[in-house]
């Protein structure tokens, strides 16, 4: 399914409902004001709070840590990880936004602010598909980093006219994408096994589990989305991914592809 969020206002808006969606996760953007304090806490779900723009300062457990993120395509992330019942106040320095991302988590573990420092970022995609496939994939939360959460967080830079999320692959986990565009106009594709959506700014695509999931951006458009994935009980994401038999023979390193002598 895809949501096009078109009518985002300030303060909360709800990205993806835990039971509604099916997803296993409550995702909510807040869009704050310069000089506003938003409280937030959860008696059951554990919670991240990732910047996406702005200037923001987190405060809990006596610390207060200033984060400014500019240009969510070129700086990086910076994002506060908590356990239930762990108060957090966020008060926005300038204008910004906020990705919050929960999921009911009975376990409790320390606070975790996570920013350049101590995120894994790489490129995938690389080798003979490079010129079609090659984005830049930041990992916050996972089952190796942080096996005590029931989430995966993390980022993609999707270059303008390339795909991601490629050879089409699947995993019995749900998973959903937050995306943005560098040009408010740019749009993309995703594709959910045979359905193909087009993807704006400020979309988000609630992908079942078991479903191939590619995305492509225009030409032109360079496109951010964030991606989450809740773990399954007995069954969590450990970078699990079945590639689609008809085009796994791409990952081959000696396939050969089309060429035109000119």
């Amino acid at each position: 399914m895809l949501r096009k969020n078109e009518d985002l206002h300030p303060g909360f808006n709800l990205i993806c409902d835990e039971e509604k969606d099916q997803m296993f996760m409550h995702i909510q953007l807040l869009i704050g004001r310069r000089g506003e304090s938003w409280p937030i806490e959860s008696e059951q779900q554990e919670t991240a709070l990732l910047l996406l723009s702005g200037t923001l300062t987190y405060q809990y457990e006596g610390k207060t840590v200033t984060a400014k993120r500019q240009d969510l395509f070129h700086d990086d992330a910076t994002c506060l990880h908590v356990c239930r019942k762990t108060p957090v106040v966020l008060t926005f320095e300038e204008d910004g936004e906020v990705l919050i991302q929960q999921k009911i988590n009975p376990q409790t573990f320390p606070c975790m602010l996570y920013d350049k420092s101590n995120i894994d970022k790489q490129f995938f995609g690389e080798g003979k598909l490079a010129a079609t496939t090659k984005r830049q994939v930041t990992t916050i939360l996972d089952y190796e980093r942080t096996p005590y959460s029931k989430m995966v967080l993390g980022e993609i830079t999707n270059f303008p006219g390339i795909w991601s999320s490629y050879p089409p692959h699947h995993h019995p986990q749900p998973e959903v994408y937050f995306y943005k565009f560098d040009h408010p106009q740019g749009f993309g594709s995703c594709f959910m096994g045979e359905d193909v959506y087009k993807i704006t700014h400020n979309s988000v695509a609630m992908i079942p589990g078991g479903l191939t999931h590619p995305q492509n951006a225009a030409p032109g458009y360079a496109m951010f989305y964030v991606w989450m994935i809740p773990h399954l009980e007995g069954n969590p994401w450990i970078k699990t991914r079945t590639f689609d038999p008809d085009h796994e023979w791409v990952n081959d390193e000696n396939a050969e592809f089309f060429q035109l002598e000119q």
